[in-house]
């Protein structure tokens, strides 16, 4: 009986190590910063490109890239939807699901559910376009740590609006898992996301359906 014990500890211990090591050996993604427990989201109450109501429950079920910016930025928004365009083709030329990519304009003022659509069309029509007012916008942007400060007088049509630059990745079951800061590169950011990917699968149980 002794000796069945300690042959049973033997290869817990043994299992207990080889676990540990399988753990290690998965590769850490070279750009994007991963959280040990991902964070869930606010649930919030915005209108999407075709004017239909969003709540951060519509990304449950899928990863999705969360990018904040707005139609008439001049260079950081075009740059990251061109690169997220380019980071999916990129998964999509392996045979892999890429995430969806969902813009959430800072600017609602002038970003309309049409002016975000018209906009998104000339990186990849599958994008999802999201607005809302400031006050629809803030539990989400205080979760994230976005920073969004617009520039220019009350009233005046032609402002700037200063905003973070992170893409942001969303689990399956609407959590932040990991932040992409910049600068970002297509190739990375999808060699990240996989890296992710299987990392998260390994510490939270498969979600039903394909992802």
């Amino acid at each position: 009986m002794l000796r069945v014990l300690i042959v049973g500890l033997v290869l817990l211990a043994a299992a207990t190590v080889w676990l540990s090591g399988a753990r290690r050996t998965l590769p850490a993604p070279q750009l994007a910063t991963v959280f040990d427990t991902p964070r869930v989201l606010p649930d919030v109450e915005l209108t999407d490109h075709l004017g239909r109501e969003f709540s951060t429950t519509r990304l449950n079920g899928q990863f999705s890239f969360l990018f904040f910016g707005f139609t008439h930025c001049p260079d950081i928004c075009p740059i990251t939807l061109k690169l997220l365009a380019d980071a999916k083709a990129d998964l999509l030329a392996r045979g892999l699901q890429p995430p969806a990519v969902v813009f959430v304009s800072v600017d609602p003022q002038r970003d309309t559910p049409e002016q975000i659509e018209r906009y998104l069309k000339g990186f990849d029509a599958e994008f999802l376009g999201v607005t809302g007012n400031a006050q629809a916008l803030q539990p989400l942007l205080q979760q994230l740590g976005v920073y969004v400060q617009t520039h220019g007088r009350a009233g005046e049509a032609a402002y700037s609006v200063t905003h973070s630059t992170a893409v942001f990745l969303i689990g399956p079951q609407a959590d932040l898992v990991a932040v992409f800061g910049a600068p970002h590169q297509a190739a990375i950011v999808a060699s990240d996301y996989l890296r992710i990917r299987q990392r998260y699968f390994r510490d939270n149980p498969t979600p039903a359906g394909p992802i």
